[in-house]
């Protein structure tokens, strides 16, 4: 860990408390939002010399989205009747075009186990110490994770982050729903299909069926892969 990121994790979180948020045990919701939002805004403003950039060490979180473009593709063939054939085509095709405003210090893997928190506030963030300098858009995609459509505005405006940053943590939310779909942990689990449900939600693709790959993998049911 550099040490302006030492720093600044002991300056916010000097003593480690609490347990990994999941979407039912923070507060107020509009204020956790605001919390998180203001420490990635924090995080992006520290200085970047001799920052770290992404690499193997960090397996390159951080990296611009059009990076994860082929790993995407994997993913998405397993989730035909989930996701529209032409999510890659024109949602994510379209988010690559988004431009990187700037360069800053980003967590890299800032969901949900890494977040802690007590008595519903937030009260710590592990895994800084492969923070590295690139594309913000990676950390903001816990927003689909743990909030609703109004509650990740509030997010947003608290990151002060524009909507191209936006609709490029779209993108890596779904990434991480689709890692995430089958976990083994039932909290995980159930967050990535959420998050899964609220992009779609989002970019108004549920009750389009035409927009979706009839076929669905032996071996599943009611169009959920992995069910027996």
């Amino acid at each position: 860990m550099t040490k302006v990121i030492d720093e600044f994790i002991q300056s916010r979180f000097p003593n480690l408390d609490g347990k990994a948020v999941n979407p039912g045990n923070y507060g107020n919701p509009k204020k956790f939002a605001r919390d998180l939002g203001h420490f990635l805004h924090d995080l992006q403003n520290l200085s970047t010399i001799v920052a770290p950039r992404p690499s193997f060490e960090n397996y390159f979180a951080g990296s611009e989205l059009v990076f994860f473009e082929a790993e995407m593709n994997d993913l998405l063939s397993g989730f035909k009747n989930l996701v529209p054939k032409n999510f890659m085509g024109m949602t994510f095709d379209l988010a690559t075009k988004k431009a990187i405003k700037k360069q800053v210090w980003v967590h890299g893997n800032f969901v949900a186990k890494n977040i802690f928190v007590k008595d519903g506030e937030l009260s710590g963030v592990l895994g800084l110490e492969k923070a590295v300098v690139g594309d913000p858009a990676c950390d903001l995609a816990i927003a689909w994770s743990l909030f609703d459509s109004h509650v990740r505005k509030i997010f947003f405006g608290a990151a002060e982050v524009n909507q191209a940053t936006i609709d490029r943590a779209r993108m890596h939310a779904m990434r991480l729903a689709l890692k995430t779909y089958n976990s083994n942990d039932i909290d995980e689990q159930i967050m990535a299909r959420d998050a899964m449900s609220e992009i779609l939600d989002e970019l108004g693709y549920h009750g389009q069926d035409e927009l979706f790959d009839d076929h669905i993998p032996e071996g599943d049911v009611n169009g959920i892969p992995g069910t027996l």
